[in-house]
């Protein structure tokens, strides 16, 4: 899914076509949360897509409430946490989906956090 080098982190992913009728570059894996954020999904891609969005929600709502860019930590936990609650409450479907995030602060830098279905992160 990622790697974290000494110049910056490089995500990636494998697509297993299955079908020959699908349109080339339909089924995208790898999105832009920010310009300091970036993400890579597996697993069902609507529900990735999913979890993008409320990541860039997540981004846009801390930077109106503090003033400043949201902490790669701070995104993973709160991501982490929506997943985790769709696994505990009977009335929801899990997340069938992990994700990454490759992000930088001035903080700590580049990182790279992975987040489960179950909600783990690490």
């Amino acid at each position: 899914m990622g790697v974290v080098c000494k110049d910056g982190i490089i995500l990636g992913t494998e697509k297993i076509v299955l079908n020959k009728m699908m349109v080339s570059g339909t089924d995208k894996r790898v999105f832009s949360v920010t310009k300091q954020i970036g993400s890579v999904v597996n697993g069902i891609i609507p529900d990735g897509r999913a979890m993008m969005y409320r990541a860039r929600e997540e981004c846009e709502q801390y930077e109106k409430m503090f003033g400043i860019k949201i902490p790669g930590a701070v995104l993973a936990e709160r991501i982490a946490l929506q997943f985790q609650m769709r696994t505990i409450y009977a009335s929801y479907r899990p997340y069938g989906t992990s994700i990454a995030f490759a992000t930088h602060d001035n903080m700590k830098g580049a990182a790279l956090w992975m987040i489960e279905p179950s909600g783990q992160m690490f």
